[in-house]
């Protein structure tokens, strides 16, 4: 593969990356936590696709294929064969924060619940940031508890513990699950599309835009990509309903996953400015 291949799927990859990051950290997810989830995808592929006569490829092909060492490949697939798909969590500072803050018991009141710290001292804010945060201001910290509503100041030098986990934009579990399946199911398809298949075996993918619409009918946009798009979505699932097997039927050989999605985009040009 020569550099310039290189350079443009390192460059695509920045692209579908910064909505990826903007999305986890939003969310109070960092990138140690996204680079253990990472290595097991790295790792899961180059063993279940890249083997021979059927096997998994061996560790050190997987190896050479993920740019990991032996000793780590080994690692990983151990727990990929133990059945444990995703990493122990990487709690982030203000987490960790939260979760000290909620076991130990100097910084427990008499009944066992977060008390009140003041912003100084050992036994204070400072001290539980400390302990929690490595090289992290307190100050830095207690903004972003601030900002995510897990802390609320109680004067001018106290603050106190309003949740247990640290969930800035309040996301639920079910978005967060679409969020992935959503953008697994684009990428997959692009990947597909990406080898020299002729035009009839590539999967159904297109985009229609337009660099210069008028702002004053992006809303109108938005709107009619709602209804139209809607009314194609339910005759299509109207139409898989009608071919779907019965649920007793053997689904693994009789049946495959099969859909298409719509999304609406927009971008004006600028910076997404963080909360």
């Amino acid at each position: 593969m020569g550099s310039e291949v290189r350079e443009s799927l390192l460059a695509a990859c920045q692209k579908f990356m910064e909505p990826i990051a903007r999305f986890l950290i939003k969310h109070g997810i960092g990138y140690k936590e996204f680079a253990d989830v990472a290595k097991i995808a790295f790792v899961n592929v180059a063993t279940e696709e890249y083997g021979k006569r059927g096997r998994p490829t061996n560790i050190s092909r997987t190896s050479v294929l993920t740019g990991l060492t032996r000793k780590e490949v080994k690692r990983v697939r151990t727990q990929l064969e133990a059945g444990h798909r995703m990493p122990t969590p990487r709690l982030g500072k203000p987490a960790q924060l939260l979760e000290i803050w909620h076991h130990d018991e100097q910084f427990l009141d008499d009944k066992g619940r977060p008390r009140d710290l003041a912003l100084e001292g050992d036994l204070g804010f400072r001290g539980l940031a400390r302990r929690a945060g490595g090289d992290v201001p307190p100050g830095a910290l207690l903004t972003e508890l601030l900002n995510a509503k897990a802390v609320q100041k109680v004067s001018e030098d106290s603050v106190r513990c309003i949740t247990r986990h640290f969930n800035p934009a309040g996301i639920d579990p079910y978005f967060a699950q679409r969020y992935g399946e959503v953008l697994r199911d684009l990428l997959n398809t692009l990947e597909v599309n990406s080898a020299s298949l002729a035009d009839e075996e590539k999967l159904f993918e297109r985009r229609v835009w337009h660099d210069n619409l008028d702002r004053r009918y992006v809303n109108k946009f938005h709107q009619l990509v709602r209804d139209h798009g809607t009314n194609l979505l339910e005759f299509l699932d109207d139409w898989l309903n009608t071919h779907s097997i019965n649920r007793s039927h053997d689904k693994s050989e009789n049946s495959k996953r099969c859909g298409m999605g719509i999304y609406f985009f927009t971008d004006n040009g600028k910076k997404r400015k963080g909360t």
